[in-house]
């Protein structure tokens, strides 16, 4: 109040504020107070679906930026990946295959999607890795499916399931070349599955998923 001259109201208003964008959390107590966030993902997830809310979205916008980006990030975490990445990349593979043997679709979008998410923590590319993860985000959280054709989505599930195999080979093979290569392959597969289950984004943007 001392330093910017102003209210105790002002400065409560303020931080409130700050609280709201996730910058700030208030502690209670005697030594309590406002403490610095750090902003997290999912706070700058959200604005940008504020501004998304009131755009147009295309599959095939999102898909030249996908085919793009993941083949980047395929490339960008050759030789950084840990063997506990590894480790829980195959057991997202067996995942992915228990939930389409047993046709759970939600279980195995949610699945397919973490293998992106695994791969961005071992890229060091901040911009990279917060570009696929809103897109990852927007792909599991606001895409329905028109088509019910179960085994549509199953031969979508063995697919996927398939990229990944042969993607985790070139990983821990460091081939990045072929990771590349395949992850774009992956990419083009996904896109035209989309459109053969007729898939569209829900215009519930605002919504965190």
């Amino acid at each position: 109040m001392e330093h910017y001259g102003c209210s105790k109201g002002t400065i409560r208003e303020a931080l409130k504020a700050l609280e709201v964008e996730g910058l700030v959390r208030m502690l209670s107590g005697p030594n309590g107070g406002p403490e610095i966030q750090h902003a997290s993902i999912d706070i700058v997830t959200q604005q940008l679906r504020q501004y998304l809310h009131f755009q147009k979205l295309d599959f095939a916008h999102v898909y030249e930026l996908r085919k793009s980006l993941e083949v980047s990030l395929a490339r960008n975490v050759i030789g950084t990946l840990t063997q506990d990445n590894f480790r829980r990349l195959e057991e997202n593979i067996a995942l992915c295959e228990a939930a389409n043997g047993a046709r759970d679709r939600a279980l195995v979008r949610r699945a397919e999607t973490q293998f992106h998410d695994i791969l961005c923590e071992a890229s060091d590319n901040v911009i990279l890795v917060f570009m696929c993860r809103f897109l990852n985000s927007m792909l599991l959280d606001l895409v329905s499916y028109r088509s019910d054709s179960m085994r549509e989505h199953e031969i979508f599930g063995e697919a996927n399931i398939d990229s990944h195999r042969q993607l985790l080979v070139a990983l821990r093979a460091g081939d990045a070349d072929a990771a590349e290569s395949i992850m774009h392959e992956h990419m083009c597969c996904a896109e035209s599955y989309m459109r053969r289950l007729d898939a569209s984004f829900r215009s519930d943007l605002l919504s965190r998923g």
